[in-house]
């Protein structure tokens, strides 16, 4: 009893704040919205206000079954893969390098400055492959952007023209650890859809090319 007199005693508590907020801060006529402001058309007759018809996608099911996305992943592991193959053989030489200099260096003393020599240019070839790492991993990483960004430009554009034949005023999606949608009817579930529509679209444009 002593629980549900708590609870009783908060949902009272809010009741009271949300009253005292509304007298205080509603909106007076000296704060209304300005006559020239522009109004969204589903509110232009508050007295009939168009309910806005939502549906709702899985993402993941999008990225596990749209072909340009497994073309497009495709590419990238051979991309992966080449700049992998390029950068071992730069490693290689400058290691091969590496590696004989320090044998030289170990077969007899050297003079301070030949040793000197020596040193920087073991600092260099150890920067070189930093650098030669570093820029392949930008490029990867670029072309990781640029798929993400054709991708999220595709979907947009497609759903545009389905959300007008089909009349939906909002597509939220569904994600597996990033839900948008925290409940959906199954009934407005246009996943199906909408993935066979883009692999039609996207094989149409393969087979032009």
């Amino acid at each position: 009893m002593k629980k549900e007199f708590i609870i009783t005693g908060v949902f009272v508590l809010q009741f009271i704040i949300m009253g005292w907020m509304y007298f205080h801060f509603a909106p007076s006529s000296e704060n209304a919205v300005p006559a020239d402001v522009p109004v969204a058309s589903a509110f232009l007759d508050t007295a009939n206000v168009k309910p806005a018809v939502v549906a709702y996608i899985n993402g993941d099911s999008i990225n596990s079954n749209y072909q340009f996305i497994k073309d497009k992943e495709a590419q990238l592991q051979n991309n992966l893969k080449g700049a992998d193959a390029e950068f071992q053989r730069e490693y290689a030489k400058r290691e091969k390098e590496a590696q004989e200099l320090i044998q030289y260096a170990q077969s007899k003393q050297l003079p301070e400055d030949e040793a000197r020599v020596v040193e920087e240019r073991l600092a260099q070839l150890e920067g070189e492959i930093q650098q030669i790492e570093a820029k392949m991993s930008g490029d990867i990483a670029a072309k990781k952007e640029a798929m993400m960004k054709e991708l999220n430009d595709r979907v947009k554009q497609y759903l545009e023209h389905f959300s007008l034949e089909k009349n939906i005023d909002f597509v939220l999606n569904y994600q597996e650890g990033i839900p948008i949608v925290l409940h959906g009817n199954p009934a407005f579930n246009v996943t199906a859809e909408v993935l066979a529509g883009l692999n039609q679209e996207y094989q149409q444009e393969k087979a032009k090319k």
